[in-house]
């Protein structure tokens, strides 16, 4: 890995960020580039190693909730993300799954929401290649959606209540689909199931740093960190360069194409600061709701499983339902609090019950002037179509756990009761100029050299981890840029 002191002025490719969406874009794209190209990769934080965050206690010295400002009603977001080489693959939990193939045309099957402008089949073998490079423990059965390959590794051991779920459910509940391995890798030691994966203490989990070092390896990468991108320069409808900021100076590196991969808060705020007008940019941020909950079981000791969570339930996933209520997926934990009453301790199963929300136009993150350091964020309540359903939650719980024996449910206080960890819709991809800033390729409408990866383009967010389709995506993107025209 070629880590720069200062950038040459002049490059094939400038790309921003080094997390997830930039580091697969940044795989596929070097495929297609010629062996005389040139890239820059500008990543904000520093090169922190494992041991370094383990010390720490944190992925990054900069913590994610200080580099924005909740405007918002409430004030009680909690998104993650890292600012430092590697990105969010540094904290996210390893929860690795594919969204379903409705998930992509919510308006055209069910009369809400947003079509993308890509459906399943586009991007299922990018899916695969992602789960290849992740090396992913998932279901060896069929699952509700196809696959053209399996999983490259067998799925997690499940507890005794999952293994129940199973026999009720054999085509809607299965073995979540995990980048914490359930074999040794070549880079990784299986999952130790300690329940600590934000920081996994022996590194188990894929990170860019433990095993995707590969585009970073190429002698036709450079790498410039605490490097913020500001803006990029725009002049008759290309992308010129991009200008960042480094040890309190300003700087600018020209190149042919620009990759903006900062995340969905970063990127429309960097997009505002480059004179990138439009109406919805940084509009329609949604995210996702989470109610957590435990049910108490009548004779059955659980917390058998192999990783932290162990089970994903889609009995109401998918269904003619959605025109009136979102999506739910529920979502066992091998972790959580043993019970008080004797002799039941382990008679407990921890669930998270997730439901999709809608894009709003009210909510968005946004610089209050251009030279603003940090953006405002305002995250508004749910949209109506999510709202009404979570007086409901309660219900759907009972009813998808109905096959144990249940003495009860009670809910448990919620770390994120609104947004979720993970954020969408800020710069969406679409098939029409005026009501989207991304073609369904990720490149700006206008900016035909801009390139804007990450799941702000995503058009409808889902309660589907969105990691492996932001990779997808991601390496589409490429795919396109760098096929012969």
């Amino acid at each position: 890995m070629r880590v720069v002191e200062k950038a040459a002025r002049s490059y094939d490719a400038a790309i921003i960020g080094s997390g997830f969406a930039s580091t697969f874009f940044l795989y596929r794209y070097l495929k297609h580039a010629p062996p005389n190209a040139r890239v820059l990769v500008l990543e904000r934080g520093k090169w922190h190693t494992h041991a370094d965050q383990i010390e720490m206690g944190h992925p990054s010295e900069i913590h994610e909730s200080t580099t924005w400002v909740d405007k918002g009603p409430k004030q009680n977001l909690r998104w993650k993300f890292t600012i430092g080489f590697g990105g969010g693959s540094n904290c996210w939990w390893g929860n690795a799954v594919r969204l379903h193939p409705s998930d992509f045309k919510l308006k055209t099957k069910y009369g809400v929401g947003l079509d993308w402008p890509i459906d399943y089949d586009d991007i299922e073998p990018y899916y695969c290649e992602a789960e290849e490079v992740m090396q992913l423990s998932g279901p060896r059965e069929r699952m509700l959606w196809p696959r053209s390959r399996p999983f490259p590794q067998p799925p997690h051991t499940l507890p005794l209540a999952d293994r129940l779920l199973k026999e009720a459910y054999p085509e809607h509940h299965f073995a979540a689909a995990t980048a914490r391995p359930s074999r040794d890798t070549a880079t990784r030691p299986k999952c130790c199931s300690n329940g600590v994966c934000h920081l996994c203490p022996i590194d188990s989990k894929f990170s860019i740093l433990n095993s995707f070092m590969e585009p970073y390896e190429d002698a036709r990468v450079e790498i410039l960190l605490t490097a913020e991108a500001r803006a990029i320069d725009v002049q008759g409808g290309q992308a010129r360069g991009v200008m960042f900021r480094r040890n309190g100076q300003e700087y600018e590196v020209s190149a042919d194409l620009v990759v903006l991969g900062a995340n969905a808060l970063f990127n429309p705020v960097i997009m505002q600061r480059s004179g990138l007008d439009h109406p919805l940019l940084g509009r329609r941020l949604h995210g996702s709701y989470s109610e957590y909950g435990e049910a108490l079981l009548d004779g059955v000791d659980n917390f058998q499983g192999s990783s932290i969570i162990c089970g994903m339930n889609y009995a109401k996933y998918d269904g003619d339902f959605r025109r009136e209520h979102p999506s739910v997926l529920l979502e066992t934990w091998n972790r959580g609090a043993l019970r008080a009453e004797h002799g039941k301790w382990r008679q407990v199963v921890p669930f998270t019950l997730k439901l999709e929300d809608l894009p709003q136009d009210r909510s968005h993150v946004r610089l209050a002037h251009p030279d603003d350091d940090l953006p405002e964020v305002l995250y508004d309540e749910l949209s109506p179509y999510t709202a009404k359903a979570v007086n409901r939650a309660l219900q759907f719980a009972e009813e998808i756990l109905s096959p144990l024996p249940v003495e009860g449910l009670r809910w448990l206080p919620s770390p994120d009761t609104i947004g979720g960890p993970h954020i969408y819709g800020t710069t969406m991809m679409g098939t029409d100029p005026a009501t989207s800033i991304l073609d369904a390729n990720q490149i700006h409408h206008q900016v035909r050299n801009l390139v804007v990866v990450g799941s702000g383009s995503f058009p409808a967010g889902s309660q589907s981890n969105p990691t492996l389709t932001i990779c997808a995506v991601a390496m589409k993107a490429a795919d396109k840029i760098g096929a012969p025209a």
